[in-house]
């Protein structure tokens, strides 16, 4: 095989590129071209052109000898081969002298995640192409096109003039070039593909999402391997950002570059216009407007972006969009380092209320952020910050988004028209999981209507102060110890709560 490399010309290479078809030269290409951002942009508007030339200019292109031109003499032979063993293009590799059984094994075509010299992204995303119908890729760009048309509202953005969906490999180029996906280095550190793994989850298309995923892990930590192998033959110590003299051989790193998402849902009005059904859930009194958790909120968002954290944050939201907000960022957050929820509201022991007075329970919110496997070894931090007081009157709307009926004094539950399915499959599921409450079980928790609440605006503090050197659970023991030393004007005490499933130890990014 090695002589049949040796013996590729780069002049031979026009003569190649007549004998494939067009459908295979555009998917050759993305593969070659697709994680170069300055040849993707070039190629993405010639293959435009030539998909309206006639067929004799689609077949006489001389664009592989231009990729050859600017890579090195023994890297260019590597990657077409490659290239040409994913498209199966097995009469061509015959033609240049090679056997299929001696590629297939080196290359590994059918082994999906994995490359030699092929961005693995792209042969993920090139088996993608082959695997959806033509109306799953239409249905595809349609809709991912019309999403960052949404996004782009604002700015200036030339829609792509082109709309024959059998190229899904154009639309591709599109996105990559516009850094609306992003492949990241050989292995895939850096990468951003939660767009095109947010539509296929969104979808049922579970296979196409698990297969990016799955793709960016596990070239993660081939990449990782190779650079503790670099990192420890290499003498000169170079600073990355500061981290504890002595840390615990099995913990977490959650990184700045891709540490997360950061949800804060921040209730701070709240009404009772509920249907009849939920009203027997309404509090006994109504719910009084929540002062100064606007300053929670922002505070929150000031160290979290800090840390790295993509913060989303959304004010007054009933019950069941609380939800799904919670459960739509835990399908983002499949490729990210971590996953923090905040809940700023009021509460009842086990329950936190939606912007329309109807509680949800704790349970719930946890196991909706422990339902999707993809996120089981990854940290989730859950914070709250509202009264656990004992309210037996209360219900709370239970893992079928529960409506009650009360007849002669007995709750009878019945299954509520939306539902949201937050149930978990086994307790493994729950692991890697921190509630971090702002009071223990039975009391209140207290806020100032000026300066905020002492758990947000004391959580905040520790962790500017000891990111750097304290893993997560240190971080809320000293949190718990401070807030336990405060006095109200009024000598109130408040004791916050923490639980913990963490199987390492998780260190933040430091500040």
């Amino acid at each position: 095989m090695l002589a049949q490399l040796d013996n590729m010309h780069i002049d031979d290479l026009p003569y190649l590129e007549r004998d494939i078809t067009f459908p295979q030269k555009v998917s050759l290409l993305f593969l070659l071209f697709g994680d170069q951002h300055a040849q993707a942009t070039y190629l993405l508007q010639k293959l435009l052109a030539l998909t309206r030339a006639p067929h004799t200019e689609q077949q006489n292109t001389d664009l592989l000898r231009q990729f050859a031109s600017v890579k090195a003499s023994h890297e260019w032979r590597g990657h077409i081969i490659e290239a040409l063993c994913l498209i199966n293009a097995r009469q061509v590799l015959r033609k240049l002298g090679f056997r299929w059984e001696e590629l297939r094994l080196h290359y590994l075509p059918h082994v999906q995640e994995l490359t030699l010299h092929i961005h693995p992204l792209l042969k993920a995303m090139y088996i993608i192409c082959e695997q959806l119908t033509l109306a799953q890729t239409g249905r595809l760009v349609l809709n991912i096109n019309e999403k960052l048309a949404q996004q782009q509202e604002h700015h200036q953005h030339e829609p792509l003039r082109f709309y024959d969906s059998a190229y899904l490999e154009i639309f591709l180029l599109d996105w990559l070039t516009r850094h609306h996906v992003r492949l990241g280095d050989i292995n895939a550190m850096g990468s951003d593909v939660q767009l095109l793994i947010e539509y296929f989850k969104m979808n049922d298309m579970q296979a196409q999402a698990t297969l990016l995923v799955e793709t960016v892990n596990s070239n993660a930590v081939t990449g990782a391997e190779r650079k503790c192998e670099t990192d420890t033959s290499n003498a000169t110590p170079h600073k990355v950002e500061a981290v504890p003299r002595q840390r615990h051989e099995n913990s977490y790193q959650i990184s700045r570059q891709n540490a997360g998402i950061l949800l804060i849902v921040n209730q701070q009005r709240f009404h009772a216009n509920v249907s009849e059904e939920l009203q027997p859930l309404l509090p006994r009194k109504p719910l009084s407007a929540r002062e100064g958790t606007d300053v929670d909120k922002r505070r929150l968002s000031e160290v979290f972006s800090a840390l790295g954290y993509q913060v989303e944050s959304f004010d007054n939201l009933d019950h069941l969009d609380m939800l799904e907000h919670i459960r739509n960022v835990c399908a983002r957050s499949t490729l990210r380092d971590s996953l923090v929820v905040c809940i700023l509201s009021h509460g009842f022991m086990g329950a936190v209320y939606g912007s329309d007075s109807v509680p949800v329970a704790i349970t719930d919110i946890k196991n909706v952020l422990c339902a999707d496997e993809s996120l089981n070894d990854k940290p989730k931090l859950l914070i709250i910050q509202a009264c656990q007081e004992n309210e037996k009157q209360n219900l709370t709307v239970g893992s079928n988004a529960l409506k009650n009926i009360i007849t002669n004094n007995k709750i009878i539950f019945c299954i509520f028209q939306r539902q949201v399915n937050v149930t978990t499959d086994s307790p493994s599921n729950l692991a890697n999981m921190v509630v971090a409450m702002s009071t223990v079980p039975g009391f209140v928790a207290l806020r100032h209507n000026i300066q905020g609440s002492w758990f947000v605006q004391t959580l905040c503090d520790e962790i500017e102060q000891h990111a750097a050197s304290a893993h997560v659970l240190d971080l809320l023991t000293i949190v718990i110890g401070q807030i336990s030393q405060k006095r109200g004007d009024k000598n109130q005490i408040m004791l916050p709560h923490l639980n913990s499933t963490l199987k390492q130890s998780v260190y933040l990014p430091s500040i």
